[in-house]
Order: C-alpha cells, then structure tokens, then sequence
C-alpha cells in the first residue's frame, strides 16, 4: 500500500523531522557527498514534501502512532537515521 498523502504532509510539517532532515543535509553537504545541496536549510524546505515521501516513511509513521508514540518524529526508532541518510544522500546526489 503507498503512502497516505496525510502522512506524507504530516511528515513535511513535523519540526523534529524538518531539524533531523536539516542536520543530515548539513552534514552531507558538508561532507561533499550531496553536491546538489548548496544551502541546507532552504533544501530542507524546498524539498519536504519529496523527502517526505520517501517509500515506506508514511506507513512507519501511521504505524508508530497507531502504537501510541506521541511524536513519530522526534522518535529516532520510527524514520531511523538511517532512513533519513539514504533519502538525503539519494535526493542530494
């Protein structure tokens, strides 16, 4: 099953999401392994739809409330670092 479109708007809109997508741009950007990525925090913004649409992210989210987790993302269990790493790295490329 895709994705809701709830989830995915849920996602762009979630402060701790948006600081955890930031830093990581930050850093890939930092790092050189994210040439496209010139300004973190405008991409972070331009961007948060798309990376918040990233496969399986809104069906994790669903699911961590449905689980009774108050905020999916500030719950590094939920979109894992890792999760959030791969989409910058595949977005920033």
């Amino acid at each position: 099953m895709a994705d809701s479109y709830l989830a995915i708007a849920t996602i762009a809109t979630d402060e701790f999401m948006i600081q955890r997508v930031r830093a990581c741009a930050t850093q890939q950007a930092h790092l050189g392994n994210a040439p496209k990525i010139d300004d973190a925090q405008r991409w972070t913004n331009d961007n948060a739809y798309l990376w918040a649409a990233s496969p399986s992210w809104g069906e994790k989210w669903e699911s961590a409330l449905a689980g009774g987790v108050e905020s999916p993302g500030q719950d590094e269990a939920v979109i894992t670092d890792g999760d959030i790493l791969a989409t910058v790295q595949a977005l920033g490329t």
